[in-house]
Parts: structure tokens; sequence; C-alpha cells
């Protein structure tokens, strides 16, 4: 059983990581708000893009695969069971929300977005308003996603005092 400490510190990092997106993407959409140089726009958004990407796919993947094996090695707990542990089955809920998000909506509208970005740095013309309607878009996602993480982290930290 010396697995599951493993496995619980590593879901903890994953959720780090996948919190610590929070702060960032607040500063990075304020940044490219404020930013009046187009250049330095477009490497904020980049860079906000990057970000998102890396500490997503680090969070949510981590987060997946090492709840999915303490659910496994834990006889106490299971998938998607409300009688039992309602707390767990709506961290459950919440992260197939989660990924249907990121599939369905997040990442679609990324792709338009940097194939928007890469358009405009080879002809180095930029329809502003597109882009920052398509910023907008995304960032409205990344809120509803980082509320639901919260959500998630809240639910893991209070759920036995509930």
């Amino acid at each position: 059983m010396t697995l599951y400490p493993i496995v619980i510190v590593l879901h903890i990092l994953s959720a780090i990581a996948w919190l610590s997106f929070l702060p960032i993407d607040y500063i990075l959409r304020k940044s490219i708000r404020e930013s009046e140089n187009i250049t330095s726009k477009k490497e904020l958004i980049s860079v906000w893009l990057k970000t998102s990407n890396l500490l997503g796919i680090i969070g949510m993947t981590g987060i997946l695969i090492t709840g999915i094996v303490m659910v496994s090695m834990n006889d106490y707990y299971s998938f998607f069971q409300f009688s039992m542990n309602h707390w767990l089955a709506t961290k459950q809920v919440f992260m197939v929300v989660l990924i249907i998000t990121t599939f369905a909506f997040l990442i679609p509208s990324v792709k338009k977005l940097s194939g928007d970005l890469s358009a405009s740095i080879k002809e180095d013309d930029i329809v502003e308003s597109s882009i920052d309607s398509k910023v907008d878009k995304i960032g409205k996602i990344l809120s509803v996603i980082n509320v639901l993480v919260l959500i998630n982290l809240l639910l893991a930290v209070t759920h036995k005092y509930i």
C-alpha cells in the first residue's frame, strides 16, 4: 500500500498545477486587455494560450489518472455513487463536465485563435476586434473551468465536514 501515498501526492501536485493557472489567467488577461502595442498583445496571447495548455494538460491528466487509480485502489470509494460518497460523485461529475467543456469548447476556440494569430504574424496584419472577441470567448470558457476546478478543490478539502 506504499503506492497509495505516492498517488495522493501526485494528485495534489496536479491540483496545484491546475489551480496555479487561476491567478496566471487573471494577470495575463488583464495584461492582454491593457496592451496598446499589437505585437506585445500577440505575444501575451501566445503566452496565455501556451500556459493554459501546459497547466491544463498537467492538471487535468494528473487529476484524472490519479483519481481513477485512487478510486480503484480504495474499496471505500467508487465511481458516481451518490448514495455513499456524494462529495466524490459530485467531483466526478464536475470532472466529466470539465472534460466535455475542454474538448467541445476550449480546444476548438483556441485552435481558431491560434490560426488567426499565426496568419496575422505571417501577414503582419491583424483584425484586432476579431482577435479580441476570440480572446474574450476563451476567457469566459477558462473562467468556467477555473470555477469548476476551484469547486472541486473545495469539495476535496471540506468533504469531511459535509
